[in-house]
């Protein structure tokens, strides 16, 4: 029997591979139902499409990709995305893993792992194998001593006319974040935020003159830094618990897919895991370059930036968009750290 603590996106993908494999898993959930946390619920379809599982019936809205925007300036980043519902996602996959054999216990919460034993409730339980996949307060990662760097998002879902939204869209101002606010599109709603405060988030909606209706307000945190350590031969990481998420775009279901896919594949060997994710195009260290890049950058920098690509393609951008930038060679150079790292997110997961 193979243990996952957590069944949040990257507990269930791993279990839905494992269960694809022939392998008895069961799954331990602390809440006593599924319950989504805060999401902006985008992802991309290629990242989606590895999942053994059909997603289709769940998918709120499909969008061509990322519409980068800074005050009256913007910029396109196309792929195949999708805006998920991730609650119904999420019970979909429940009862997907339930059908094909799966257990999950609700209520299960996990006091501690050592290198024997699952504290779970007021018993313990001998594993040979235990999967920790329990978010960003999880108990398994401190079974490694593991510390990440975070950041907070604020999220509101609104009632929202997006008929003409077709992209992911992203913010760069700093009177509303430090790093950036989105406007994610679904059916009759949209996810509103920031990466900030609740405060800065209403300020950005009145900025935006949304003025509808609030359907649910949520934050959560978002761990944006390289674990040191993720497996040895019996304990492995995955999603939030191993910080998991792209340190650039701050998505974090792409990335939990393309990682359960790798843990599947070396279920018999977790120390090789470890291996293959440090090695992987998603833990490319200009992802993280990208980020401290993007977040010290100040509004009269990406003004100028914007400028040089308004109204463009990312695809159709050529060095002589920047030809302006010459005569500032720090800047120029900032320009493509998030440029390498914007085309990165894009072919390896949002």
């Amino acid at each position: 029997m193979i243990y996952i603590i957590g069944a949040g996106p990257a507990g269930l993908a791993t279990g839905l591979f494992l269960l694809n494999k022939g392998y008895e898993v069961k799954i331990f959930e602390k809440n006593e139902k599924i319950r989504s946390t805060a999401c902006g619920e985008g992802c991309d379809a290629a990242s989606l499409s590895i999942l053994p599982f059909n997603s289709l019936p769940y998918i709120a809205r499909k969008v061509h990709g990322v519409k980068c925007v800074y005050e009256n300036m913007h910029f396109y980043a196309r792929m195949d995305g999708v805006v998920l519902d991730r609650q119904k996602w999420l019970e979909g996959m429940v009862s997907e893993f339930r059908t094909r054999g799966g257990e999950i216990e609700f209520g299960a919460k996990i006091k501690k792992i050592d290198d024997k034993y699952i504290y779970v409730n007021d018993r313990k339980i001998e594993y040979e194998i235990c999967i920790g996949a329990d978010g960003c307060c999880s108990v398994a990662k401190e079974y490694f001593g593991n510390k990440y760097e975070y950041k907070v998002g604020c999220q509101y879902e609104i009632e929202f006319d997006a008929e003409d939204k077709n992209f992911l869209e992203i913010y760069f101002d700093r009177k509303f974040s430090n790093y950036y606010a989105w406007i994610f599109p679904k059916k009759e709603s949209a996810n509103v935020g920031v990466i900030g405060k609740f405060s800065q988030l209403d300020k950005f909606l009145e900025a935006m003159k949304i003025k509808e209706r609030i359907i649910k307000k949520e934050a959560g945190m978002i761990p944006c830094s390289f674990a040191p350590r993720i497996s040895d031969k019996k304990v492995a990481l995955i999603g939030d618990a191993a910080a998991i998420t792209n340190p650039f775009s701050l998505g974090g279901i792409s990335p939990a897919i393309r990682a359960a896919k790798i843990l599947a594949d070396n279920i018999e060997n977790l120390e090789n895991y470890g291996r293959e994710i440090k090695k992987h195009p998603m833990r490319n260290p200009i992802l993280l370059k990208g980020r401290k890049v993007l977040e010290r950058i100040n509004d009269k920098e990406i003004e100028e930036l914007f400028r040089c690509v308004n109204g463009k393609d990312i695809s159709e951008i050529k060095y002589g968009d920047f030809i302006s930038l010459l005569k500032r060679p720090r800047l120029a150079l900032k320009a493509y750290y998030i440029a390498q790292a914007l085309l990165h997110s894009l072919k390896w997961g949002w």
